[in-house]
């Protein structure tokens, strides 16, 4: 029998982010599956919401990922986290993350810890 190769859809390495290609050439990814993770930012008295996200965010790429830390840029708002730049493997190792911390509570709540408190609300 013939073998059928899986291919992975290109969304599913952005899951649970969304990617956008704008007709700029410019990409951005955005992130609103906010009910899973709710608890861990109540826990450290934040909102799990866009701007929680964005100070998470920014101290996994710090940590985890700071090559990529000038390829991406941030538009969060309360409702939607978002992050956008033109190198869509950037994105991506973003994406990357917020998967990791959305299956990986005591890293999401390391990251929620070392977040900037300004970027937060």
């Amino acid at each position: 029998g013939a073998r059928v190769a899986k291919t992975k859809q290109p969304a599913d390495e952005f899951a649970p982010c969304r990617l956008v290609e704008h007709d700029d050439g410019t990409f951005s990814i955005t992130f609103d599956a906010f009910e899973g993770t709710a608890e861990a930012f109540e826990e450290h008295g934040y909102d799990a919401g866009g701007y929680a996200w964005h100070g998470v965010v920014e101290a996994m790429v710090r940590a985890r990922a700071p090559k990529i830390k000038k390829l991406v840029k941030y538009d969060p708002e309360a409702s939607m986290f978002a992050a956008y730049g033109k190198d869509r493997d950037a994105l991506k190792q973003v994406a990357a993350l917020i998967r990791e911390a959305i299956t990986d509570p005591e890293m999401l709540a390391e990251f929620i810890a070392k977040a900037d408190p300004d970027l937060m609300d």
